[in-house]
């Protein structure tokens, strides 16, 4: 039976019946044979077949799928796990604490929802966790019979769609994302990539909701860019100054311009104007002021390869595919001097939240969800639940320390640190931007201490991994951006894999590059590892094996990263690396757990975090990097009243009254400041969570109208034939001219250019009144409408005849390139409009008008606009084709 003081019963109550199912089931799935075990899931598939239910095979699916664990990885499932997979299965999110096996859980709900033969994506927020998770877990889906993709960035199209045909396909956030709206600019069903979404365990799911949730992913073509006006702008703001000419409003991110600012930009540029609708200058000197004032170096964005690369502000990466829109990038561009790249406008587009619902069964798993429950309820229909863990958690978090200023603040982390050094304790320091951790290295360097910086500047990424595994060894010293913990364990004592990968990668390089000296290697190498004859025969073997001798250095790295996730070698050089690494493990085996337990006596981890975020699962984030798994730790942040979160929402009573209390150099523990600092967070987050939601109300209804285009599209592009659909065409736009004439909106002149446009000849409609014993103010309009739909039905027969004896077949595909590539453009200029009128509905609500309503009922008219425009442009194309 499940116990856990820290957690309510009514959990475990939930689904203790299932889990004492489970349990029950394993002595008898522990008798069968491999072939037996696998034959199960060709049993279960036949079963949801007949039933179309998956609730009578969840504890079978689950004792098998730990059964198939324990056999090709050596893992068990703990009960709190199991109960992790049930909440997963059931359509909600799982909360469970770092170190608490969030990737194996996934493998549980995944088996049983991949017997439905419909695929299961599983979500991760980059390309190394999608690709280690793959490797690892894949052996247990493959061990049962099913088969697993992975979705890499820069894959091909045949890569991608044989990758998400498998039962259950690896994929980062971004790359499903980007293929979905991919797959709906195609022109050829060919080209798709995506089946039928069925059902997706999303991993990091707040990272993913939430931080990458505040703006649209978005597809976007290069247009005609004022290169010179953001050069002149960024030189403009030289001669500009803070509260004299702009003023900044660092809460909203935005600046504004004072009546003397626009004069003297008006005088500098020699304009009359600077809201000239004709020669617009006022747009490129707001986001000149803006990457000037609001977006810093190493803070907000680097700069690598002559490029402006964003960095996220909540996981401290970089986003090398991502652009700041509206100008600001190009402005940052210019103000870095940094060649300036075209502007976009968008083609495609849709946000995360409405991308992610398109799943008929969703889940997600994340270490800190329970902060943002409501925002997951209300938007994703996704309550969250929290699994108890394995074993009590020992993790001790101290009261904030806040300091007077930041001198103060960051003289008080170095000096931390370095009486935390003299008793060997590792420490991970937690820092917001690039600038500031590289910053706190300079001050470790004054006080002799040695460290490791993890942030987001390439030669650091690269070293993510291993510098995150050794952050729990002993007299380590690790600062990081928030980008730290993602994915990788922090062991105390350190990760003795890595090193040992470390020291067989030189060791294999060496060997490899220089053969004749490998015997000379070793003598060392028995100095190093002991008298194992094994390991020097194993190692020799390798080398004379010419499949192992072709792969490059990276090819081994990639073969030692893989080593440990891999039980079942498929190649005799993978058996020999994985026979080394293990001999080097087994050697290696009591040091660490010597080291294990030294750091544990030393107190675990100690995390210092050296500012409040503005989201408390940040600093949550941070805190539980330690502790994971029953271990020790403990956690403090170090505070000043600069900090940016007391500076901008502390609000000015907290400033006077701290100030008052604060002395240079010593901390102030204050329940009132603690309250602040909670109050501030909620704030933001309220804040952010307003946007988020706003966000996603405007994008609700473009959404249901890229339902509408993207079915409409779909239909078309699957079909053989779309000759009704050209027919049907030709019959709305006469029903349009003639009800139009019918109620005296055209005049002669109008409808006969429409109906040439439809004909594609030219046409005298005063002689068809005529014929069918008419005038203009006396007509039968279904009679008219009759006459003109047989015209046209000819018209089109003999263009048809006409491109068909040219070539035999090709009307059909004309005709089916020719709509999707108007839906298209269409589509484009429609989302123009409406991110224009989204920008326009804002401004009445000073009229005492709803913003959101008002673009509702204008963004229907511009829909219904965008279909009739389709429809005249490619009967227009259509009927005026030929073949050269």
């Amino acid at each position: 039976m499940l116990k856990n003081p820290f957690t309510k019963d009514s959990i475990v109550k939930k689904y203790q019946k299932l889990i004492d199912q489970i349990n029950a089931l394993e002595s008898n799935l522990n008798t069968l044979t491999d072939s037996e075990l696998r034959n199960k899931t060709f049993q279960f598939k036949k079963r949801y077949q007949n039933e179309q239910d998956l609730t009578p095979l969840i504890a079978e699916a689950f004792a098998i799928t730990r059964e198939a664990s324990l056999r090709t990885l050596g893992l068990r499932h703990f009960d709190v796990q199991l109960m992790g997979g049930l909440v997963l299965n059931s359509g909600k999110i799982a909360e469970m604490r770092t170190g608490e096996g969030k990737t194996l859980v996934a493998t549980l709900p995944a088996y049983l929802n991949a017997l439905t033969n419909k695929g299961v994506h599983i979500v991760t927020v980059n390309d190394y966790l999608a690709n280690r998770d793959q490797v690892s877990m894949g052996q247990i889906y493959r061990f049962l019979g099913l088969d697993t993709g992975l979705i890499q960035e820069n894959m091909l199209v045949s890569e991608r769609q044989q990758n998400y045909q498998a039962d259950i396909t690896y994929v980062t956030n971004n790359e499903v994302v980007f293929d979905y709206l991919r797959d709906n600019m195609a022109l050829n069903i060919n080209e798709v990539v995506l089946p039928p979404f069925n059902y997706c365990i999303v991993d990091e799911v707040d990272s993913i909701f939430i931080d990458e949730a505040q703006t649209p992913l978005i597809i976007s073509d290069s247009i005609e860019t004022s290169i010179d006006k953001y050069i002149i702008a960024a030189e403009v703001t030289n001669y500009l100054e803070v509260n004299v000419h702009f003023k900044v409003d660092e809460k909203n991110k935005n600046v504004i311009l004072t009546e003397q600012g626009t004069i003297q930009i008006e005088n500098i540029l020699a304009i009359e104007d600077l809201y000239n609708p004709n020669d617009p200058w006022i747009p490129y000197i707001i986001t000149a002021i803006k990457a000037t004032t609001l977006f810093f170096r190493n803070v907000h964005y680097i700069v690598q390869n002559n490029q402006i690369i964003i960095v996220d502000e909540f996981t401290g990466r970089t986003m090398p595919d991502r652009r700041w829109s509206d100008g600001l990038h190009q402005a940052v561009e210019a103000k870095e001097n940094v060649p300036i790249r075209q502007n976009t406008e968008t083609k495609a587009s849709i946000t995360y939240q409405n991308f992610f619902l398109l799943y008929p069964k969703l889940s997600g798993m994340t270490g800190t969800a329970k902060t943002a429950e409501v925002e997951f309820e209300k938007i994703y229909k996704l309550p969250v639940e929290t699994i108890p863990t394995a074993r009590p958690n020992l993790r001790k978090d101290f009261p904030d320390f806040v300091y007077k200023d930041n001198l103060s603040k960051w003289n008080a982390v170095a000096k931390e640190c370095k009486d935390i050094s003299f008793t060997g304790q590792p420490i991970l320091i937690g820092t917001t931007t690039v600038e500031k951790s590289e910053m706190l290295g300079e001050l470790l360097k004054e006080y002799k201490l040695s460290y490791q910086i993890l942030n987001a500047k390439p030669e650091n990424v690269k070293r993510e991994a291993e510098i995150v595994a050794q952050a729990g060894k002993k007299n380590s010293i690790t600062i990081a951006t928030n980008m730290a913990g993602r994915g990788t364990d922090i062991i105390l004592g350190g990760n003795i894999t890595f090193k040992i990968r470390k020291q067989l990668y030189t060791i294999l390089v060496v060997a490899k590059n220089q053969l004749k000296k490998s015997k000379i290697m070793s003598p060392l190498l028995v100095h190093l590892f002991g008298t194992s004859q094994k390991f020097l025969s194993a190692l020799h073997s390798l080398l004379e094996d010419s499949n192992f001798l072709t792969l490059s250095e990276t090819g081994i790295l990639k073969l030692l990263n893989e080593s440990d996730q891999i039980q079942i070698p498929k190649t005799t050089y993978q058996c020999s690396i994985k026979f080394l690494v293990n001999e080097l493990l087994n050697f290696s085996q009591k040091s660490q757990k010597l080291d294990n337990v030294i750091v544990k006596n030393l107190g675990g981890l100690y995390i210092i975090g050296t500012e409040r975020n503005y989201s408390r699962r940040i600093d949550n984030q941070l805190r539980g990097r330690c502790g994971r798994q029953g271990d020790p730790g403990k956690s403090r942040f170090f505070l000043s009243l600069e900090d940016e979160l007391l500076r901008i929402f502390g609000g000015s009573k907290i400033q006077n009254f701290m100030q008052n209390q604060l002395f240079d150099d010593v901390p102030l523990e204050s329940e009132l400041l603690t309250k602040s600092l909670d109050s501030a967070q909620k704030r933001v987050e309220e804040d952010r969570y307003d946007g988020r939601k706003s966000l996603f109300d405007y994008d609700e209804i473009l959404n249901k109208q890229r339902a509408v285009v993207y079915y409409e599209r779909r239909k078309i592009l699957e079909s053989t034939s779309v000759r009704d659909k050209i027919l049907a065409y030709g019959e709305q736009i006469i029903e349009e001219i003639v009800s139009e004439l019918k109620q005296r909106k055209f005049d002669i002149n109008q409808v006969t250019f429409l109906i040439e446009n439809l004909f594609g000849t030219r046409i005298n409609f005063l002689n068809i009144l005529n014929k069918l014993g008419y005038d203009l103010n006396n007509f039968d309009s279904f009679e008219l409408e009759t006459y003109l739909f047989q015209e046209f039905w000819l018209s089109y027969e003999l263009k048809v005849l006409e491109l068909e004896i040219r070539h035999l077949g090709i009307i059909r595909s004309i005709e089916r390139t020719l709509i999707l590539i108007y839906i298209d453009i269409a589509w484009k200029e429609h989302l123009q409009k409406m991110s224009l009128l989204r920008d326009a509905v804002g401004w009445r609500s000073y009229g005492q008008r709803n913003p959101l309503f008002e673009y509702k009922n204008e963004a229907y008219e511009l829909f219904q606009n965008r279909t009739v425009t389709i429809r005249h442009l490619v009967i227009y194309d259509l009927l005026r084709s030929s073949i050269l």
